[in-house]
């Protein structure tokens, strides 16, 4: 094995190392984990009743791992928020940490990983949160729909250098129900000299009949190295029985300072093979309306087709998933031609969305809007 296959492998070892100390655990912070502490479900809540001291060593490393963090968000709830609301709820976190390993025609094997955090405030009346993004995996940098718009994490404008770059995000819900939401925020990414970015979301879930729902959302938005742009993005679905459930998904980009829109487009059929265990095959293409020779601040890129087939599921504890994804992309070479370019990427993510992490999450709604037919999820 070479020296860049060891490199490889020993920052993608490590990583797997890392993210099984911090939610398996290691005594956080210094402190011993005392016996007995309650289970912790899906997402972060507290749980306040002890339970039989059956449980392993890793549930409860768990739970004292979430209580720490809800320690820290407590915190700065308690710096910024209004003192005379006496809130006794814990604030409700959900994490998303995903590490892969991706071997590629022409590319070799990579490493990448990604960290998403959502907390919701009690002393805000839960209206503000904050959002901690980091994604260097091929989810969205491969994906022809872009789940986080107007965000250095959809766009990128600049390379960075080795080190991490993380984006947070501060949104203010103007409007939130079961079936839509509207939310301003501001954010920038860490890097020197810091990225701002300003965006707005607007999204309504429509359901229509015989179980299929329409989901439009626009996001006009503002990046110091790009200025102005906005996009609108529109999503079919439909449940059919035995578990299917299909979804069509497009979205446009358009600068104010770049002729030309970015598009994308991608039609899936998933199914829910088991409670553990479920499977989605999807079509996708993505590109410009006026490409560039190079690649620019504003990614306007030739058209790239993709097709792939994802098997996911849960495995040792409910917040852990294991991904196999095939794929091939058609892609557009300097030569001028086309190529075929087969990929295969394995990934390990904990997630603590719950029943709803098994589901193929449709990519331009990332949070958790009933689905007809699957209003557990």
């Amino acid at each position: 094995m070479d020296r860049h296959k060891w490199l490889v492998t020993f920052r993608f070892l490590s990583g797997l190392i890392l993210l099984l100390v911090v939610f398996h655990g290691l005594p956080a912070f210094g402190e011993e984990i005392p016996d007995g502490q309650p289970r912790v479900p899906e997402t972060v809540k507290p749980a306040k009743e002890a339970i039989s001291a059956q449980d392993g060593y890793v549930d409860r490393s768990h739970a004292y791992f979430d209580r720490k963090i809800n320690q820290v968000i407590k915190w700065f709830d308690d710096l910024f928020g209004d003192t005379a609301v006496r809130e006794e709820k814990m604030s409700d976190i959900t994490l998303q940490w995903s590490n892969e390993l991706r071997l590629e025609e022409g590319k070799g094997l990579t490493y990448q990983n990604s960290f998403r955090a959502h907390v919701r405030l009690p002393k805000f009346q839960k209206k503000l949160r904050l959002v901690i993004m980091e994604d260097k995996t091929s989810i969205d940098a491969e994906s022809p729909i872009r789940s986080d718009p107007g965000t250095p994490v959809a766009y990128t404008p600049t390379e960075t250098n080795n080190l991490r770059a993380a984006n947070s995000e501060l949104r203010y819900y103007v409007h939130e129900t079961k079936t839509g939401y509207a939310f301003l925020a501001a954010g920038t990414r860490f890097v020197w000299p810091p990225e701002t970015f300003v965006r707005a979301r607007f999204l309504s879930r429509r359901y229509l009949l015989n179980n299929s729902f329409l989901t439009p959302s626009v996001t006009p938005f503002w990046q110091d190295h790009v200025g102005f742009g906005i996009t609108p993005q529109l999503e079919f679905g439909h449940t059919f029985s035995h578990d299917y459930i299909f979804l069509w998904a497009n979205s446009a980009t358009v600068y104010k300072n770049r002729s030309g829109f970015l598009w994308g487009s991608e039609v899936s059929l998933s199914r829910i093979l088991s409670p553990v265990t479920a499977v989605a095959f999807a079509i996708g293409a993505t590109g410009s309306t006026q490409p560039s020779a190079v690649t620019d601040i504003y990614k306007m890129g030739p058209n790239n087709y993709k097709i792939s087939f994802k098997y996911r599921r849960r495995i040792y504890r409910p917040w852990l998933f294991l991904e196999l994804v095939p794929e091939t992309n058609w892609r557009h070479e300097d030569t001028g031609s086309r190529e075929l370019i087969p990929a295969f990427t394995v990934r390990l993510e904990m997630n603590s969305e719950g029943p709803r992490a098994l589901l193929p999450v449709p990519q331009i709604v990332k949070e958790p809007l009933p689905i007809p037919g699957y209003e557990h999820y």
